[in-house]
């Protein structure tokens, strides 16, 4: 989606740039996770050596996949929605109501956020560990907290768009 016409130069660019990082990062980690997926299948079933640890890097994987998508769906504005009685508003009313249930998404996600946080340090303190690889659980969950409040930053600027009538949610049609 293309940013509203009137955001600045240097925030549409800052967006395009988190966008074009954050897709690479889902993409490359969703590769991953398919080779990784392929390669333990075949050693498992063809030569029975399965891959050491490929639950486990396909967990970890499929964590981080989760929270990057995130502030990817936010800055996009790709979230799904159910617009029953919405569509039958104003288009400025539309916004309101956009706006205020971004901001609403945006404090859940902070509150997500912080949680994450303070269990990633619980994880970190005791040095805890994945089973297999011995990998430490502590800073995955410290990433997954920082996306997590990426996701919330996005949806608060989604929210300022929604706000200052820059941005109209899509698939509705202005009546009145």
């Amino acid at each position: 989606m293309d940013a509203p016409p009137d955001r600045p130069l240097a925030q549409a660019r800052i967006v395009r740039l988190a966008e074009g990082l954050l897709g690479g990062i889902v993409a490359v980690l969703l590769m991953g996770m398919m080779v990784v997926t392929v390669v333990d299948v075949i050693g498992r079933y063809a030569m029975q050596r399965p891959v050491p640890g490929a639950y486990e890097l396909i967990e970890l994987s499929l964590a981080i996949v989760i929270f990057t998508a995130l502030p990817l769906v936010a800055l996009k504005d790709e979230n799904i929605t159910v617009t029953l009685l919405i569509e039958h508003l104003k288009r400025r009313t539309r916004q309101i109501h956009a706006g205020l249930m971004a901001l609403m998404c945006a404090g859940v996600l902070a509150v997500v956020a912080w949680r994450l946080y303070a269990h990633a340090a619980q994880l970190a303190s005791y040095g805890d560990v994945t089973m297999f690889l011995r990998l430490p659980r502590g800073p995955i969950g410290y990433v997954m907290a920082g996306l997590c409040g990426l996701g919330a930053v996005a949806t608060v600027v989604l929210a300022v768009d929604y706000l200052k009538g820059a941005r109209t949610p899509e698939g509705s049609a202005e009546i009145g």
